[in-house]
């Protein structure tokens, strides 16, 4: 699936006049295109304009995006556009098709798994169940498009695929015009969250087997995240890919550099203070220090780390790199093979 260079880009526009209640009045804003509009993604990004006052010299605007090809088109074609959380699976897939082009992307910071949820009806009790039926994967050329495509095929179902954005999905659930929905997002994603057992809905479990391993993380969905749709003594066993948060280099414009830094600057600096209180579970998740085979580092992140390797920052870091289930080495030596492998598959 090709880039698409000019298609969409009047969408971007009138998304951007719909902003984070955190962006200034006045001054420079950075916008982060994120996914759908009840998805994970805009809270990380909220989150993360929480961190400037509200009559800061810079603001942040949350967008909702796709995590996927649009969010990458946006970053390189958009000027509006300054950052864009991506998942993995459509990273490669971009840049396996436009290895040039996508060079000029450049990292910020890797966050960390992002789980797959298929969420189907009563009456489906595992993906095999799905052959032949509707199963929405989400807007053409988005993070879940992409990898509920690539999942189904690895383990050799074939669905009916439908495009729908996450509440439309759910409502087609509920109305039973599909099957089941893929959404891909870091747990807990705000729309599923507000799901119950009254809704006849529930997570499939998605087995850690040989068409997967090479490709995916074994993660667990449990009650904790979605109280409404998982007993207490339950979880669901499912896969996760990785989600980036990302900017390009594509302007020559001293001023938007300078606001990268200060973003960066923020951002990192204040990481532990996302960690708790109301925000979302992730931060407790994110590795700064990360590093994604085959694409290079911001300079503003790259700088910031290491100007901080000695004392108090670089101890937040190390911080930050503490993961549950498993340790940190494990954790990242996993993320690190998922996506070398990715790296070379779309070589």
């Amino acid at each position: 699936m090709a880039l698409r260079s000019v298609q969409n880009l009047a969408c971007l526009v009138l998304a951007l006049l719909v902003t984070s209640p955190h962006q200034a009045r006045a001054g420079a804003t950075l916008s982060i295109v994120s996914g759908d509009a009840g998805g994970s993604e805009m809270t990380l990004a909220g989150d993360m304009a929480s961190l400037l006052p509200a009559k800061a010299e810079l603001a942040v605007a949350a967008v909702p995006g796709d995590c996927g090809l649009r969010n990458i088109e946006r970053l390189l074609e958009t000027p509006e556009a300054s950052l864009a959380f991506v998942a993995t699976d459509a990273l490669y897939a971009a840049r396996g098709e436009e290895p040039l082009r996508t060079g000029r992307l450049k990292l910020v910071a890797p966050f960390g798994p992002q789980e797959i949820h298929i969420v189907a009806r009563s009456g489906i009790a595992s993906l095999t169940d799905l052959a032949g039926k509707d199963v929405n994967l989400g807007p053409e050329g988005s993070g879940a498009a992409i990898t509920g495509a690539r999942l189904f095929a690895a383990l050799g179902i074939e669905i009916r695929p439908v495009a729908l954005e996450g509440a439309a999905a759910i409502a087609a659930l509920k109305q039973g015009t599909i099957e089941a929905s893929v959404v891909l997002g870091a747990k807990p994603v705000p729309l599923l969250a507000k799901l119950d057992a009254g809704a006849s809905l529930h997570f499939l479990p998605v087995a850690f087997e040989a068409p997967l391993e090479s490709s995916y993380l074994p993660v667990t969905l449990g009650h904790d995240d979605y109280p409404g749709l998982i007993a207490a003594s339950a979880g669901v066993p499912t896969v996760a890919t990785g989600l980036l948060l990302l900017t390009a280099d594509v302007r020559s414009d001293p001023a938007f550099e300078k606001n990268i830094e200060s973003f960066v600057a923020t951002l990192f600096s204040k990481i532990d203070t996302l960690k708790t209180g109301q925000h979302h579970p992730k931060w407790r998740d994110i590795n700064l220090a990360a590093t994604v085979p085959g694409f290079a580092r911001a300079d503003a992140a790259e700088n910031w780390l290491n100007e901080h390797q000695q004392g108090t920052p670089k101890r937040a870091i190390e911080a930050s790199m503490n993961m549950p289930a498993l340790g940190r080495d494990q954790k990242e030596a996993l993320f690190k093979s998922f996506v070398e492998w990715q790296r070379a598959k779309s070589q």
